[in-house]
């Protein structure tokens, strides 16, 4: 590691080919290349506005922009000065909003980079919230980039030091208060170090990611990493992957990338539009490395996209099953290359902290089967623990800790969490569980209230706090889990209030819910079920596991056919009015977002939809009138209605 970079900064530094380039891919034909000297120009060129600004070496700056390009230069910009990056994701919601405020208000001396746009929203929520006065100093703070002309004045870099905090990951789903991981280039560099070695990047090697740069896998898997290589990186926006998954492997295949990745999510986003008879020129035996991490990794859903994507050249060794966090930068353990996918069968009655997990040669109905996730990577320690932080036998279900120079030292202004979570001799609790079997980490569940959703984190009292605004539902009287649904491979969340009433009058409860939570935090709900009480501890904590596995065993099946039942009978009388496309395009929406009232005159971006709820009503809708519809129309006609009208309108022409 002797001739390895010691700070992000000497990375680009030398990094003066200009024949190596991020490409920023904005459509099938849309795309624009920036060669890396070029970059340090720009970064340059952005830093000196900043410093006009008032920005100097040690403040923070936040990250709250929608463009890749805008946000790299930013970022760069922000490691050549020494002010300390701060990524937040621009969102959609309320949730992301009061996020921004309560990162800015955390913040000792903070600055935004941002666009008029972004702020105007920010205005909004500042008046609705009444968070005027914050709003303020965080106008005055403002560099807006769409405002910037030239970048032509260059600012002199500082002296980056290798202990200098880069940025600070702020935990990607809290909406109360965020948690902060400060990361330093020695944090980054050591982990960086031994994301290339144990992956075996070199120059032949391309990257194209989907990631948004907000999230670790973005910045400092799919960007970080082929800069530091030296290599070609390609991006496309986040949301174009969601309303057209396919132009990723299409635009991998056209550039011949060999480093992709996506979270459990994604590959599944992708098989449900993929056509293959459409896919001729596909060509996916460039691709050496498929990363899969971020969230609970399925197997099932590793097997089908590998026999899905045979037929193009995809080698059944490329998918690379991987575990991380934040706390670690980015990576903790990776398997061995070019190996086949590799899992276990645990029986699911055996998955208990402190005990040894009871493996069973194949499938039944008792057992669950978990993926291998490799050993850890160069520059990173790992331990299987018991509560006392002693490491436990193999197969022993413990604690996961990890140690190295890659691991964050804390969370930003949290004294009190971090001496919880890191011991006196630098081992920090991931609040993950799992067990070595084969020397390899296979992770078994979680010890924290932490829900992971679509690869994003969520902690469980934030969620809750914002179910505590609808109406009816007092405080400590909701109990929101994450729960394995095993046959779509995805973690769900399923909402538990107490509630003592008839069931109808519940009914309305279940809509509320869903929408409160989809407007303040973006996520969809799969079910909201009343409850007789919270079970909790003697010392009073919610005990969301037993919860849990009351709705694993079926305990709650018969209130969930029932309260389906009753939403179809609210929403028969809605389906019956209008034409036969407005019919249609209900029961499209109905089939989707279940559990609503929806009527013609609903907006289709209110009914408690996601990006990946809206692309599968787009989908649905295609199905029907194929190619009618593009996901953009959704804005000119957010209406049942007014949509209805328009597809009418292109079949008559």
């Amino acid at each position: 590691m002797n001739d390895f970079p010691k700070t992000l900064v000497e990375a680009l530094d030398k990094n003066q080919d200009s024949s190596k380039t991020i490409t920023y891919i904005s459509g099938k034909d849309q795309e624009r290349q920036v060669n890396y000297p070029d970059l340090k120009l720009r970064a340059l060129g952005l830093l000196n506005h900043m410093q006009v600004k008032g920005a100097k070496e040690g403040d923070e700056l936040i990250i709250h922009l929608a463009e890749n390009e805008q946000f790299i230069d930013t970022f760069w910009a922000c490691q050549y000065g020494g002010i300390v990056a701060v990524p937040l994701a621009i969102g959609t919601s309320d949730g992301h909003r009061q996020k921004v405020f309560n990162v800015f208000e955390k913040l000792e001396n903070p600055y935004i980079a941002t666009s008029r746009k972004a702020l105007q929203r920010l205005k909004v929520y500042a008046e609705e919230h009444g968070k005027e006065a914050i709003y303020e100093e965080m106008k005055h703070k403002a560099v807006m980039l769409d405002r910037i002309e030239t970048v032509d004045v260059l600012a002199e870099p500082a002296d980056i030091k290798p202990e200098q905090t880069a940025f600070i990951q702020f935990s990607s789903g809290s909406t109360g208060d965020p948690k902060g991981v400060v990361l330093t280039h020695k944090n980054l560099v050591t982990n960086l170090y031994g994301i290339i070695e144990c992956s075996a990047f070199d120059e032949k090697d391309s990257f194209f990611s989907w990631m948004p740069l907000t999230h670790d896998l973005g910045i400092i898997g799919f960007h970080l990493t082929p800069l530091f290589v030296n290599i070609n990186q390609y991006m496309m926006p986040t949301d174009l992957f969601v309303r057209r998954p396919a132009l990723w492997l299409e635009k991998s295949s056209e550039k011949k990338a060999t480093i992709l990745s996506s979270p459990n999510f994604g590959y599944k986003h992708v098989l449900k539009r993929f056509k293959p008879e459409n896919q001729n020129e596909l060509d996916l035996s460039h691709v050496r490395l498929l990363f899969n991490g971020a969230e609970p990794i399925s197997a099932d859903l590793c097997r089908e996209f590998n026999s899905v994507m045979k037929p193009f050249g995809l080698a059944e060794t490329a998918m690379f099953t991987v575990y991380g966090l934040a706390e670690a930068c980015l990576a903790v353990t990776f398997p061995a290359l070019a190996q086949p996918l590799s899992t276990i069968h645990v029986l699911r009655s055996s998955l208990v902290e402190g005990l040894p997990a009871i493996i069973t040669p194949e499938a039944s109905d008792q057992s669950i089967e978990l993926v291998r996730l490799g050993s850890p990577i160069i520059g990173t320690k790992m331990l299987i623990s018991d509560s006392n932080g002693q490491a436990v036998a193999e197969n022993v279900i413990g604690r996961v800790l990890i140690k190295g120079e890659n691991v964050t030292k804390g969370y930003y202004h949290e004294a009190a969490l971090n001496e919880q979570l890191i011991s006196a001799d630098g081992w920090l609790d991931t609040g993950d569980q799992g067990l070595l079997n084969d020397g390899e980490l296979v992770i078994t569940g979680r010890t924290k209230d932490l829900i992971i959703v679509n690869g994003q984190n969520y902690y469980a009292p934030d969620l809750e706090s914002v179910c505590e605004h609808v109406d009816g539902i007092e405080l400590g009287k909701v109990v929101v889990c994450g729960i394995r649904n095993t046959e779509d491979a995805l973690d769900e969340l399923v909402v538990f209030v107490l509630y003592r009433g008839e069931l109808d009058r519940f009914y309305q409860t279940t809509i509320d819910v869903r929408r409160q939570l989809n407007e303040k935090s973006g996520l969809d709900v799969a079910h909201v079920l009343p409850i007789k009480m919270v079970p909790k501890t003697t010392s009073g904590k919610v005990q969301r596991f037993a919860l849990a596995e009351q709705f694993v065993d079926g305990e709650f099946n018969e209130i969930i056919a029932a309260l389906t039942e009753l939403s179809e009978t609210q929403t028969t009388e809605f389906v019956a009015a209008g034409s036969s496309i407005e019919r249609v395009l209900m029961e499209v929406c109905h089939s989707v977002v279940a559990d609503q009232k929806i009527t013609l005159n609903d907006n289709i971006f209110e009914m408690g939809t996601s990006s990946l709820k809206l692309a599968q009503i787009h989908e649905k809708i295609d199905e029907a009138y194929p190619d009618i519809v593009e996901l953009t129309d959704f804005f000119d006609y957010p209406t049942i209605e007014e949509l209805a009208g328009f597809i009418a309108q292109k079949i008559e022409a």
